[in-house]
């Protein structure tokens, strides 16, 4: 992990008076809440920073509350000096002479019922985009995927549906494994032989009625969610866009509750997607459209992270503070440095000869609930 990071000096982003540049990513679920602030003030250990005890960078670690008691280290192992939100205060010279790298942990996303409705194309298209190769498809290795990932969930369950001009097979009923559930929607026969198929035209909104049709088997306290997959554009006055619309909006209702649906979309092949990226597709708090494009090689892949419990959107925003003046925020997506809930993200070269009071950062992210973390500090020298 040191080697990398090492390396990643050479895309160092560098302050400077004119700017910061940075990168910034994509996906993410549900409509925000109100922030929850994860760290208080500034939590430094005692002592200076000392290359020889600390490392050869300036680490910043900022963990999230269920982390307060693990110790943190820097990437090779040595004790962090800047831990948690807040002000910290570090010396020119040890700016000047070492790069800042940000690391922490994000708080466990909110683990809650889910009813996913996974929604498939099988229309005659699919024999150029995802042909069958014996007792599989791209379209079943996906499912697999999904499945696997979400059952590690507590109490979620699943519906699947397949469509070409018609729907071609639903299952009966939410189940919480991908056997049983198999096992339904087959009847007693090759699963392959339901998702793998191959047959007529498309037609979107037969899809998405049997996604309400099943949705409405759901709970009133679960989160509502439909993964639509397709490999082309619908036939005419077929777009289900009405549908679609009217589950995001809350259409399903369950003892009275008017509960909201996020739906996921994935195009397979080159097929023309603006009807599922631009008007069915949902957008995560930040506007992002939770929409993909596969191929038979990368879709279980695609479509698994979609499905991820976890972290949906999170950034680390930063920006100079130049002699109480303030720069322009930055920002760098977290989603590519996760992992097991943690990030360390590349290192950042400071030049305190032009950015003369220090950085300030702002680190938000949304788990899939929609419910908003946040940490805010700053590193200041003197």
């Amino acid at each position: 992990m040191v080697k990398q990071l090492r390396s990643a000096i050479a895309m160092a982003m560098t302050f400077s008076l004119a700017g910061i540049s940075g990168a910034c990513g994509n996906n993410g679920f549900s409509s925000g809440q109100g922030p929850a602030f994860t760290t208080g003030d500034a939590n430094r250990r005692d002592g200076s920073y000392d290359p020889t005890v600390n490392g050869p960078y300036l680490t910043w670690d900022i963990p999230c509350d269920e982390s307060n008691g693990e110790p943190a280290t820097t990437p090779d192992g040595k004790p962090i000096l800047f831990i948690g939100g807040g002000d910290h205060v570090v010396s020119k010279a040890d700016v000047a002479n070492h790069p800042i790298i940000f690391s922490g942990k994000v708080c466990h996303a909110s683990d809650s019922k889910r009813d996913i409705v996974l929604v498939v194309d099988v229309s005659g298209s699919m024999d150029d985009n995802d042909p069958r190769r014996g007792n599989s498809c791209a379209r079943l290795r996906a499912l697999d995927q999904v499945l696997q990932i979400s059952a590690t969930g507590q109490d979620n369950q699943f519906a699947i549906a397949t469509f070409s001009s018609a729907v071609e097979f639903a299952s009966s009923r939410f189940f919480d494994n991908a056997q049983d559930l198999y096992a339904d929607l087959a009847a007693g026969g090759n699963i392959a032989d339901v998702i793998c198929a191959e047959t007529s035209g498309t037609n979107y909104t037969a899809g998405f009625q049997e996604a309400w049709n099943r949705l409405s088997m759901g709970r009133p306290d679960g989160l509502k969610e439909v993964y639509f997959l397709s490999d082309g554009a619908p036939d005419r006055g077929k777009e289900g866009v009405d549908l679609a619309a009217q589950l995001k909006a809350g259409g399903i209702t369950i003892d009275g509750k008017h509960i909201k649906t996020t739906i996921a979309t994935v195009m397979l092949g080159n097929g023309n997607d603006d009807i599922l990226k631009n008007k069915i597709a949902s957008k995560t708090p930040d506007g992002t459209v939770l929409h993909a494009r596969a191929d038979a090689s990368n879709l279980a892949e695609i479509l698994g992270q979609l499905a991820q419990n976890g972290i949906q959107t999170g950034y680390l925003n930063y920006r100079a503070l130049t002699d109480g003046d303030q720069g322009k925020w930055q920002r760098v997506d977290l989603r590519p440095y996760l992992k097991d809930g943690g990030f360390i993200l590349p290192s950042m070269a400071v030049n305190p000869s032009t950015v003369g009071t220090g950085i300030e950062i702002r680190l938000e992210y949304y788990d899939r609930t929609g419910q908003k973390y946040v940490v805010s500090g700053r590193l200041l020298w003197n």
